[in-house]
């Protein structure tokens, strides 16, 4: 593979992970201490990442399959997840802030398998060409809260 496209693909497989990890480790926080949720319900919230990984690879997965490029699905997928994010930040029910998350996620999710599909399609091996690094993109937002307590 050449190494332009490499780069490429490891450039979207890091920004694909990065946008994850910039809200799931500070999410609990925001919703405990500035929205003042309950255990109960921003755990609730957290639940939105596996019920949306339930019903979003029926929908996606179709569609990206058949009917558009991978491409385009991801671009769309991660514009209108932007959009539900910052909508995320106004909200402050739990009705609301509930509905918005699972919207998020089933927006987000699928684009981890699209990513996978549209890298490993262009993979021989994948152990030489994307050997594992120290590096794990959730640590983004270690990173961030950590500024952020400072």
């Amino acid at each position: 593979m050449p190494t332009s496209l490499s780069a490429r693909l490891s450039l979207m497989m890091f920004l694909n992970y990065v946008v994850w990890g910039a809200w799931y480790v500070t999410i609990g926080t925001y919703l405990t201490a500035t929205l003042k949720f309950s255990g109960t319900e921003a755990g609730a919230i957290f639940g939105t990442t596996a019920l949306a990984c339930t019903i979003s690879p029926f929908f996606v997965g179709l569609i990206a399959d058949r009917f558009f490029a991978t491409e385009r699905v991801l671009a769309t997928l991660h514009l209108l997840g932007a959009g539900l994010l910052y909508l995320v930040t106004r909200a402050t029910s739990f009705g609301a802030v509930y509905a918005i998350m699972l919207a998020y996620c089933i927006c987000y999710f699928p684009t981890i398998a699209l990513t996978n599909s549209l890298t490993l399609r262009q993979v021989k091996d994948a152990s030489k060409e994307f050997p594992s690094s120290g590096f794990s993109p959730l640590s983004a937002g270690s990173l961030s809260a950590r500024r952020s307590e400072t």
